[in-house]
C-alpha cells in the first residue's frame, strides 16, 4: 500500500512538474509574439518604401530606357562631352505617385546607341510634396557649351538654385553652384566655385531705399562631387553654415 502511494506520489510531482513546463513554454511563446508584434511606427524603416527602378546600361531607343509607370519630365540635347556628338539628358517622373524621386539620366550617344553613363536622385526633387505643393514654380534641365546646368526657380521659401556640371576626365562633375534668396527685409545670392574651392556671398539690405549690399569671399574646399550621388542644395547649406555669414 505505501509504496502504491509512494508511486502515485512520485507521478503526480511528475505531471505537476510536465504542465509548469508547458505552461511556462507557452507564456514564453506568448511573449515573444508581442515582441514581433510591433506597430507600424516602431517598425524599421531603413529600406525605400518605393524601390528605385532599374535601368538598362545601353538602348537604341530613348523610349527603351524608361521604365513601367515613367514618363519624360524634362529633357535637353547637346554635346555634353565634347565628343562632337549630341547627347540627350532626360528627367523622368512616376505617372502613379508625383511625390516619388525623379531620377535624371545622362545618355551619351555612342554609335546609333544611348549609353546609361550616369543617374541622379537628388539633381531634381520630387515634382510635388506630400501636401500637394510644388517647391518650385519653374525648373529647367539644359546642355550648354559642354555643361549640364539644372536649374530650380520659386518665389517662396525654397528661392532659387542653379547647378553646373562639366565631365572632367571621365567623371560629370559638380562645378558651380547658386543661390538666391529673398526674405523680410533682405536678400542673399550665394556662389560657390567648387574647383576654386571660392564661396561668396552677397547680402542686399531691402529695407533701404538705396539697398546697399555687402560682398563677402572666402576659401571653402570639399571633396570633388559627382553628379551621380551629389546634393547641391544641402552642399550650399553646409558652406552657410560653416563660412556664410
Amino acid at each position: 500500500m505505501k509504496a502504491s502511494i509512494k508511486v502515485f506520489a512520485i507521478l503526480g510531482m511528475a505531471l505537476v512538474s510536465l504542465f509548469s513546463c508547458r505552461s511556462e513554454e507557452k507564456q514564453t511563446t506568448t511573449t515573444l509574439a508581442d515582441t514581433v508584434a510591433l506597430p507600424p511606427d516602431t517598425a524599421d524603416t531603413t529600406e525605400l518604401e518605393v524601390p528605385l527602378p532599374p535601368f538598362p546600361k545601353m538602348a537604341y531607343k530613348i523610349e527603351n530606357l524608361i521604365p513601367k509607370d515613367y514618363e519624360i519630365d524634362l529633357e535637353a540635347a547637346g554635346d555634353l562631352n565634347n565628343d562632337g556628338v549630341a547627347d540627350k539628358v532626360i528627367v523622368l517622373i512616376k505617372t502613379t505617385d508625383t511625390t516619388a524621386l525623379r531620377p535624371t539620366l545622362v545618355l551619351l550617344k555612342q554609335g546609333n546607341a544611348y549609353s546609361v553613363d550616369a543617374i541622379s536622385y537628388t539633381a531634381f526633387d520630387p515634382k510635388f510634396r506630400k501636401d500637394g505643393f510644388k517647391d518650385y514654380d519653374f525648373e529647367e534641365v539644359s546642355i550648354d557649351s559642354g555643361k549640364l546646368v539644372v536649374t530650380k526657380q520659386a518665389t517662396g521659401p525654397a528661392g532659387s538654385i542653379e547647378s553646373t556640371f562639366k565631365y572632367i576626365k571621365d567623371d560629370l562633375v559638380l562645378t558651380h553652384i547658386t543661390t538666391f534668396n529673398m526674405g523680410a527685409g533682405g536678400q542673399t545670392e550665394q556662389k560657390f566655385d567648387l574647383l576654386k574651392g571660392i564661396y561668396e556671398q552677397t547680402d542686399i539690405n531691402t529695407m533701404k531705399e538705396d539697398m546697399p549690399s555687402t560682398t563677402s569671399t572666402k576659401r571653402y574646399k570639399i571633396p570633388k562631387a559627382l553628379f551621380k550621388d551629389s546634393d547641391p542644395s544641402s552642399i550650399m547649406i553646409e558652406a552657410f553654415n560653416k563660412v556664410g555669414n
